[in-house]
């Protein structure tokens, strides 16, 4: 539990690792330094925490590294995508501005087509998981895993400012 502690801790003191409430504050080439040094400590510590508590011997835990590290990369791109598309659209439907609704349907269509590429991300994980792990394992990283991001989706929600958007009508 104390990896656990330790992983959360980093969590709180981040300013919002996957863009949540501070979009308009990242550089272009991608996350704030502080942000990226502390992704990569949250990183390092679900590491050491996957290696021991799926019993992983060391060509395990470097062959999981390695389809981790990929996919980890690959959904990187997809949210700096999605967050491209998303502030494209804001910018489309901005109050008071007529918007083009041939961008529009291509942003829907790309943000779908997006979405779905990213869920793909996670079964395509798996499968490359499949000759490191066994299906043991691959259950438990997957646990692991969905907690982690449970509490990260937990975090970036409480962290909202209480004057965000209106709910949908």
């Amino acid at each position: 539990m104390h990896s656990t502690r330790a992983v959360l801790l980093l969590l709180l003191a981040a300013s919002p690792l996957a863009g949540q409430g501070g979009r308009n504050n990242q550089r272009p080439g991608g996350p704030p330094p502080r942000a990226a040094a502390l992704r990569g400590q949250i990183e390092e510590t679900f590491k050491r925490r996957a290696m021991k508590e799926l019993s992983l011997t060391d060509d395990q835990a470097s062959r999981m590294s390695r389809v981790v590290q990929a996919t980890g990369d690959r959904r990187r791109l997809l949210e700096d995508e999605m967050r491209r598309m998303q502030d494209a659209l804001d910018t489309e439907l901005r109050p008071g501005v007529a918007a083009n609704a041939d961008s529009v349907s291509r942003l829907i269509d790309r943000m779908g087509q997006n979405r779905v590429t990213y869920a793909e991300s996670f079964r395509d994980e798996m499968r490359d998981l499949q000759p490191v792990l066994s299906p043991i394992q691959r259950g438990q990283y997957l646990m692991m895993r969905d907690r982690l991001l449970q509490r990260i989706r937990e975090l970036q929600d409480n962290r909202q400012p209480a004057n965000g958007p209106p709910p949908p009508e």
